[in-house]
């Protein structure tokens, strides 16, 4: 395996969380926080996250396919809120994910609100603002509608401005469903794309991930990044596990 290339101190930038934030504004009140009183800075860990983080700030339209654990979803999370902080054209960020649940595991009817009902396909967005913001301050900007967290089906109808939009498990929705939610976009408006093509959860012919990533790699107002393994930031037994397994696949 590829050993990965250090940054340069220079590369890298420091990341201030909610928690160290809290720490210092003991008695500030989640419900009074604004999300440009927040000091949010994205620390890149390599190459790849360098490279996502520079795509999301430059263009309007980003697809991030790769490894697990390289760190896709917490990055594009870290500069969508730095961007919206820094940025007044940016209002909300837009969080959307299919709702394909993986094969053999539905959980059948959930009861309770819409929120209630996706909360727990949401869990990739919402375990990492709580890392990244604290519980208490998530809460608080989903209550102000600065974050919103819907399915896919609620976009059909509707024009996207002054936002950012962040889609995950982009390998679970078809080409019609990417043209549905690529032609939402409207003003002042950034979508990305993120997803992980060996975890499809579909027929594979299903998936438009690997076509996206293909098609628009070579489009100048469109940023695609591909991750490897090389690119992980989990645990490092992961690449060896899934080489193991993908070994066994070809036996």
């Amino acid at each position: 395996m590829a050993k990965q290339k250090n940054l340069s101190k220079e590369d890298l930038e420091d990341v201030s969380t909610f928690g160290d934030f809290a720490r210092k504004k003991i008695s500030l009140q989640p419900d009074k926080i604004s999300i440009q009183s927040i000091p949010i800075k994205v620390k890149c860990l390599n190459e790849k996250q360098k490279d996502l983080k520079k795509a999301i700030e430059e263009k309007d339209v980003v697809i991030a396919n790769g490894f697990p654990g390289s760190g896709k979803t917490y990055i594009s999370l870290l500069t969508a809120l730095h961007l919206l902080k820094t940025e007044p054209k940016y209002e909300r960020l837009v969080l959307i994910k299919s709702l394909q649940v993986i094969k053999g595991e539905e959980v059948g009817f959930l009861p309770g609100s819409l929120d209630e009902k996706i909360e727990p396909y949401m869990y990739s967005f919402t375990s990492n603002l709580d890392k990244i913001l604290s519980k208490p301050i998530n809460k608080s900007l989903r209550g102000q509608g600065i974050i919103e967290i819907f399915p896919i089906a609620y976009l059909r109808g509707t024009t996207q401005d002054s936002c950012i939009v962040i889609i995950d498990e982009t390998q679970n929705i078809d080409l019609h469903t990417f043209k549905t939610i690529i032609t939402r976009i409207g003003s002042n408006c950034k979508m990305i794309f993120l997803g992980d093509a060996d975890q499809i959860d579909r027929k594979k012919s299903e998936s438009c991930l690997l076509r996206v990533s293909q098609l628009f790699k070579d489009v100048d107002f469109v940023g695609s990044v591909t991750f490897t393994e090389t690119d992980s930031v989990r645990n490092p037994l992961i690449p060896k596990l899934l080489d193991i397994l993908r070994k066994e696949d070809k036996e």
